[in-house]
């Protein structure tokens, strides 16, 4: 499928293999990028701290083919910003922000932009009567992080091996596909050269990303000793702390384990503040969807069994695998049983 990109569509799209050969063409080198192409480098500045602070890159309006330069060069020197600081936590936020942004341009695009520019990220889509066919294996390839029932194969209409979506769920399918590539493709490689040109802007990022970031080891667990986890639970921790974005069942499984061993709302909240994706608004329904807040009843912690049908079960230890055990909860009371016996053993024996 041809299609001409215009400036407009390569500043909106900057990934497009068009906009790449273009910028590196006319883009700007690194002493110009010091001496007289300061909104550049500000609009690059704007899209990381536009990420941090609200999770998405907002779109700009571009009057003319200046301004269209100015966004599309943007990119890629907001990429060296992120590259800069290279924390995991950012990578993934700024990759997050970058996809909205990309998926909120789509909603207003037509059908053949949109299949275009799956075809180009390798997701060929065909439309039929306002639908799109996408092959199973395609869809296979970039569902693996949607998680939701929704998405699962077997809840999707499937005829001839192929899946028919709505152009709804392939922007979403697009949306995820770009902010995966981002998240693979940084941090890019900088050298001192770089990092004294934007020193100031680095310190300011850096900064911003610290003032709006939570740290697990400042959460008050309060009597909860954390290190008698279960591994699932350690695990799930320490992705949370690299602010990875946990799946629906493994954010599930922890705030209903985190809400039975005594962490409160609001530490269970500062906890998911860390994930790349973090809506308080949104997250604090689901917390209290899930300790019992609305509906007046909590959700139980799943179980072991649970937790290996949905894949979070991790790096089981010799007690995980001895055959009564079958539940976080369960582990996390036979580990803090033996703690208190230790504990008492020394008190007999100064």
């Amino acid at each position: 499928m041809s299609y001409h990109w215009t400036l407009t569509d390569m500043a909106n799209y900057p990934f497009l293999d068009e906009a790449k050969e273009y910028i590196i063409e006319k883009g700007p080198t690194l002493d110009d990028l010091q001496t007289e192409l300061d909104e550049v480098v500000i609009r690059a500045e704007t899209r990381v701290l536009e990420a941090i602070e609200d999770g998405k890159v907002a779109s700009r309006s571009l009057e003319d083919d200046i301004q269209r330069e100015d966004e599309l060069f943007s990119y890629p020197v907001a990429r060296m910003l992120v590259s800069c600081i290279a924390d995991n936590f950012l990578i993934r936020r700024y990759a997050l922000g970058e996809a909205e942004r990309v998926s909120e341009r789509l909603t207003s695009e037509e059908t053949e932009v949109i299949l275009v520019l799956g075809e180009e990220l390798g997701i060929p889509g065909v439309l039929n009567n306002d639908t799109i066919f996408l092959s199973f294996i395609d869809y296979l390839e970039n569902t693996t992080n949607l998680k939701g029932p929704s998405w699962k194969l077997v809840n999707q209409d499937l005829r001839d091996g192929q899946v028919l979506i709505k152009k709804s769920r392939y922007i979403r399918i697009i949306k995820e596909n770009v902010m995966l590539n981002i998240i693979d493709e940084l941090p890019v490689a900088v050298n001192d050269e770089i990092l004294n040109v934007f020193s100031d802007y680095i310190e300011n990022i850096q900064k911003r990303l610290e003032s709006s970031r939570f740290k697990i080891e400042s959460l008050d667990f309060g009597r909860v000793e954390t290190n008698l986890f279960p591994p699932c639970m350690k695990y799930l921790l320490a992705q949370q702390k690299e602010g990875v974005n946990l799946s629906h069942d493994a954010r599930f499984a922890l705030t209903a384990f985190l809400n039975k061993v005594g962490l409160n709302e609001d530490g269970i909240l500062q906890l998911f503040s860390e994930s790349p994706d973090f809506r308080a608004d949104l997250a604090t329904y689901q917390i209290e969807h899930i300790i019992g807040e609305i509906s007046g009843e909590g959700y139980t912690p799943p179980g072991c069994d649970w937790m290996k049908t949905n894949g979070i079960c991790y790096d089981p230890d010799p007690l995980c695998n001895r055959e009564w055990m079958g539940h976080p909860l369960t582990y996390y009371s036979v580990k803090k049983r033996g703690n208190r016996k230790e504990v008492d053993e020394d008190k007999d024996n100064p």
